[in-house]
């Protein structure tokens, strides 16, 4: 691990950056890690997510085998198929933490985008609706890469990020999977650039 386990993840010798998206709910955080991840992997990178949620979740369907033993008292349940493998686990409630649910990722990954989980201390971009200022909950508790203003949409859709906004954001996170891989004696396909945070700034979605 390194001193702050939750901005690098480490396996082994090999760190991997890890960037949170945070924001008020339903303001387009997992449309913004959807597109990101969509293009970073066109790029040839690794991509992993973390999201946090609120309300408790059912991840296996109810009434299929693994649920079944899982319901009845099993600690822990793998599914494995050709393609996916899959593990549920019973834990402590209480608050989510990034770095245990980091510890679960595969070790080949390039980066992590994690939905949520403003008060952990990681790099993060900040999601805004349009005309509102970033929330102190979302900026305080780590570095600030951007705050993207999302403009308003009609009901039932998806926000819509525009291609200078996403090519701005790929860059920053191409670059900082750059610098860390570089600062590890890794090659990387990307170019190397300063690790430091932008100031914080409004990215104005395009139309």
């Amino acid at each position: 691990m390194t001193e702050d386990p939750l901005e690098e993840i480490r396996w082994g010798r090999e760190p991997v950056p890890v960037v949170a998206v945070v924001g008020f709910s339903n303001v387009g955080k997992t449309t913004l890690i959807e597109q990101l991840v969509s293009r970073l992997g066109t790029r040839g990178l690794v991509v992993g997510a973390v999201k946090h949620t609120s309300h408790g979740f059912t991840a296996d369907r109810p009434g299929k085998d693994s649920d079944r033993i899982y319901r009845a008292g099993a600690s822990a349940v793998t599914l494995v198929s050709r393609d996916q493998m899959a593990t549920f686990k019973r834990r402590q409630p209480e608050q989510p933490s990034l770095g245990q649910a980091l510890r679960e990722m595969p070790s080949y990954l390039d980066l992590v985008l994690a939905e949520g989980f403003a008060w952990e201390p990681v790099p993060r971009l900040v999601l805004v609706r349009n005309g509102e200022a970033p929330a102190s909950r979302h900026t305080e508790a780590g570095p600030v890469l951007a705050v993207i203003e999302v403009p308003e949409r009609e009901e039932g859709y998806p926000p819509r990020f525009g291609a200078d906004v996403l090519n701005a954001l790929i860059k920053q996170l191409m670059d900082r999977v750059s610098a860390v891989a570089m600062s590890n004696g890794s090659k990387a396909n990307v170019a190397r650039n300063s690790r430091t945070p932008i100031s914080l700034e409004i990215v104005k979605e395009g139309t």
